[in-house]
């Protein structure tokens, strides 16, 4: 039976218009819990603030590259802004991340660091007087490294006499942590800092139903001691949580029952 069809009978089964526990950052899969609407809100007041620079910190699985999604998607479409995503900044330089930047801003390549800095200094005053809020999203920010954390401060003194021309968003892991804080001038910067930590076994349950629900099902398919084990094995950590419900899942359709029992997740620790 080939995978389409094999989806198609596990979806039909459970009650699913979709696969409830897909590892793709989609941001209508992220389950906001209190520190989750919490970061983003204190975000969104920075970047609505005008106010510069905010710091997202979380370990790997923890849900940054979602929410990250979801300010891009909340902002892309207003008119009164401009959001530029970068993920994955694994460039060398300072000035190939900064051309990276004005590359997305579509301004002409220059030779030098300093023209390139002053083509964008120019951007975003003629932004900024037409009314627009740039706003800068740095995915996986833990792979900067030298003078590209000094052209992160640089860009922060784009400013007006009362606001910051972009604001900066640095989401990644916690070593990213360490790191600023042997960039003091530019950790100084910071409006606003957050964490993202591992999920109470309450949260972890309410994950799982909120994915469900999303996918089509609104009653209970995962056994409450299932629930109860799964935070124990995954520690709290929602991508080790969506995996293993994943595997479980599979587990259970295969073995013809209707709801999860702890025992698939013998099997559920293997990604299939």
């Amino acid at each position: 039976m080939s995978t389409v069809k094999t989806t198609h009978t596990l979806l039909a089964r459970y009650g699913l218009n979709e696969p409830p526990f897909a590892l793709s950052p989609d941001p209508r899969y992220l389950y906001f819990t209190s520190q989750h609407a919490k970061a983003l809100a204190f975000t969104r007041f920075t970047i609505d603030d005008r106010a510069g620079l905010a710091v997202l910190y979380g370990d790997i699985g923890h849900g940054k590259s979602t929410l990250v999604r979801r300010l891009y998607d909340l902002y892309r479409d207003e008119e009164s802004h401009e959001v530029i995503l970068i993920t994955n900044p694994d460039e060398t330089s300072a000035l190939q991340l900064l051309k990276r930047i004005t590359d997305s801003c579509e301004l002409p390549r220059r030779r030098t660091k300093l023209d390139q800095m002053r083509e964008l200094e120019n951007y975003l005053v003629s932004r900024y007087a037409e009314g627009k809020n740039v706003v800068l999203l740095i995915d996986e920010a833990q792979l900067l490294q030298g003078k590209q954390f000094e052209l992160i401060r640089q860009l922060t003194n784009f400013e007006s006499a009362s606001a910051k021309l972009v604001q900066i968003v640095l989401v990644g892991q916690n070593n990213l942590r360490n790191k600023l804080r042997l960039k003091r001038a530019l950790l100084s910067r910071a409006a606003a800092m957050m964490t993202l930590d591992p999920l109470t076994p309450d949260e972890t349950r309410g994950l799982i139903e909120y994915r469900l629900r999303v996918a089509g099902r609104i009653t209970p398919l995962f056994e409450d001691a299932t629930i109860t084990e799964l935070h124990k094995l995954t520690k709290g950590v929602p991508r080790e949580i969506v995996k293993r419900c994943r595997t479980a899942l599979i587990v259970a359709a295969t073995n013809n029952l209707n709801l999860v029992p702890p025992e698939t997740l013998q099997d559920a620790g293997i990604e299939t």
